[in-house]
């Protein structure tokens, strides 16, 4: 069983699915109340203190626990789309221990006029509600009084037609003060003194309109009930808004401006948008003498990127990338640098293995760049093989992303094995199906997404190709990044229980989401191109978290400086341990729409070892 430290607890939906108290409930047109968070059959013992009860039991290692709560998101396009709480209950009714209680949100009801209701498909809503507050600060208090660190993460569903991932949502063209103000409007116009705390219901109104569906309603919204929930140690802005990172102002050039003190900066309305939220949420947490604590790290505050967008933005014809999350790492109401680690361990085909097989036991670079992507060994000894733990972690500041990268980072479709194996695989496209590997130059470590140590102790600079003829290469002065000046956490990272996860561990497989894929190489059980999934395996998953748990703890690759960490590991967290306990989630399907989505997905509430499936080379 793999090493847990850190974890996110989700689904981050269920009106009461965080809750310590048990409740019923009865929808509109349905004959009588129900208890639904007492599956586990221990009422009025709440599923939730089942699950983290499983937890302890299962991961005593456990410290840290991240609650992730959603609203949801209607569009992809920012400036018309609406970010708002809602429930499945919209005037129906609750009950706790027999005494009638509303779900509140915000100064919302479940009568409340004007909720967007959640989409249903095929009679079945496509998620749960927005937890109530009066939950979620029951959930963190419960969760500090068993001695966790806790996280708050507030999170994006979208309810759009497939069900699209928040990075997403985005607008086009750029470039222009419509951009800008799109964005500005995705966001909206709140402020902290909107907001009023409610000590008594637990709960946090707000002055604005009812209806202001915007981004930093919900984000203002969650620091003040933080607040009456006495606090959190890390406060997380959002995370993955690629597409909304990638939306440039009118003022943006490729060189940029500077600040007061030279340092280069850009037209980034998203990380402006960041910087005035993080700016908003220290002061509520300073006016109520939460103030930020850099020696045991308590009422911090961040944002995390997706892997694929920390170091930089490449903008389509520009020749080039830009470190947009400098300026707001850099702010001075920012504690962590953060992303979302899914970057992979593995490069595995199916057959012999392929390239890392063949390179195995070859020497390791002994300087960045490699001048020879296709020639670049793991110095590893022993057989080759998929599931050992030495391999991924040489891959975590190595190979794929490190030394070298594919052109063609497209998803791949199924197929049967080009390798001749006679089953059905995610095959690749392009050079990353022949493992053509490219390399990177002299003077572009920001483009490398695992260069981190580079990242973290070097001042940083826009790299691109301004017709001096060096290509892409640093111009202009350094960013507002000031090297080692604040500990780097993984806010999310894992990998699906599925075959050759840690291949691709960004994807997941959830057929209502027109996201749903699974990893390059993974075998699948196959009818059509349509109608495929992937073999289960656990191995995989479990082997890629205890190789970043000793990587970075057990293995003396992390370092301090004047007391700086590296890698702050204490707010790592693993996806994901789910509230519903197991075995209730996912054996009653017809109470949870998501219960397919466990078989193959992030789970590792009720995960076990499975073999692996039978054409995997494993060595004799």
């Amino acid at each position: 069983m793999p090493t847990i430290t850190g974890i996110h607890l989700i689904p981050g939906t269920g009106e009461f699915t965080y809750d310590t108290l048990p409740f019923t409930a009865q929808r509109v047109g349905e004959p009588s109340p129900y208890s639904f968070n007492t599956y586990a059959g221990q009422d009025p013992t709440t599923d939730f203190t089942v699950a983290i009860d499983q937890l302890q039991f299962e991961h005593p290692e456990c410290t840290t626990i991240s609650v992730v709560v959603a609203w949801f998101c209607d569009g992809t396009t920012a400036g018309s789309c609406n970010v708002y709480p809602s429930t499945t209950y919209i005037d129906g009714y609750f009950w706790y221990l027999g005494t009638p209680v509303d779900w509140l949100c915000s100064s919302l009801t479940q009568n409340s006029a004007g909720l967007i209701p959640i989409p249903e498909v095929n009679n079945k809503y496509i998620y749960g509600g927005t937890p109530s507050d009066p939950s979620i600060v029951r959930c963190i208090e419960s969760l500090k009084a068993r001695g966790y660190r806790v996280v708050f993460y507030p999170f994006l569903l979208l309810t759009a037609t497939g069900e699209p991932w928040r990075g997403l949502i985005t607008y086009s063209p750029d470039l222009s003060s419509a951009a800008t103000t799109a964005v500005n409007d995705f966001c909206g116009s709140a402020v902290p003194s909107d907001f009023t705390r409610d000590n008594v219901n637990l709960t946090v109104s707000y002055s604005g309109s009812s209806t202001d569906w915007t981004y930093r309603r919900m984000i203002l919204h969650y620091a003040n009930l933080c607040v009456i929930a006495g606090g959190v140690d890390l406060f997380i802005l959002g995370s993955e808004m690629v597409g909304l990172e990638t939306i440039r102002g009118p003022a943006w050039t490729k060189a940029g401006t500077t600040d007061s003190h030279g340092n280069a900066i850009w037209d980034y309305p998203w990380i402006a948008q960041l910087k005035t939220m993080a700016g908003y949420v220290r002061s509520i947490f300073d006016g109520a003498g939460l103030t930020r604590d850099l020696v045991y790290y308590k009422n911090l505050i961040t944002y995390s990127p997706d892997w694929s967008s920390w170091i930089g933005i490449q903008h389509a014809g520009e020749d080039g990338q830009w470190p947009q999350m400098d300026q707001f790492f850099a702010d001075s109401n920012v504690d962590l640098v953060s992303f979302d680690n899914y970057l992979p361990l593995t490069d595995w085909t199916t057959g012999d293995g392929g390239q890392d097989a063949a390179l195995w036991s070859d020497p390791i670079p002994t300087s960045w760049p490699a001048t020879d992507p296709n020639n670049v060994g793991l110095g590893l000894s022993g057989t080759p093989t998929l599931y050992s733990i030495p391999y991924m972690k040489a891959n975590i500041e190595g190979g794929q992303y490190f030394y070298w990268f594919y052109y063609n980072s497209t998803n791949g479709v199924p197929g049967l094995d080009p390798n001749g194996g006679g089953f059905y695989c995610i095959v690749p496209y392009g050079d990353r199906l022949s493992q053509s590997r490219n390399r990177y130059y002299p003077k572009q470590e920001i483009l490398a997404p695992k260069n981190f140590r580079w990242w973290w102790n070097n001042y940083h600079q826009a790299v691109y190709d301004n017709g001096d003829g060096n290509g892409w290469y640093p111009h202009g002065p350094t960013t507002e990044w000031v090297p080692n000046s604040k500990p780097m956490i993984f806010l999310e990272y894992g990998f699906a229980n599925i075959d050759k996860s840690t291949n691709q561990p960004n994807v997941f497989f959830a057929p209502s989401s027109i996201e749903s894929d699974a990893p390059f190489w993974c075998e699948l059980n196959y009818i059509s191109s349509t109608n495929w999934t992937p073999f289960r395996y656990d191995i995989s998953a479990g082997l890629g978290v205890q190789a970043m748990y000793e990587y970075w703890n057990l293995d003396g690759n992390n370092v301090q400086i004047d007391f700086v960490p590296f890698i702050l590991w204490d707010f790592c967290c693993v996806w994901n341990w789910d509230a519903r306990p197991y075995p209730p989630f996912p054996v009653l399907t017809g109470n949870w729409g998501d219960c397919y989505n466990w078989h193959t997905g992030f789970w590792l509430t009720g995960s076990r070892e499975y073999s692996p499936p039978i054409s995997e080379f494993v060595p004799t």
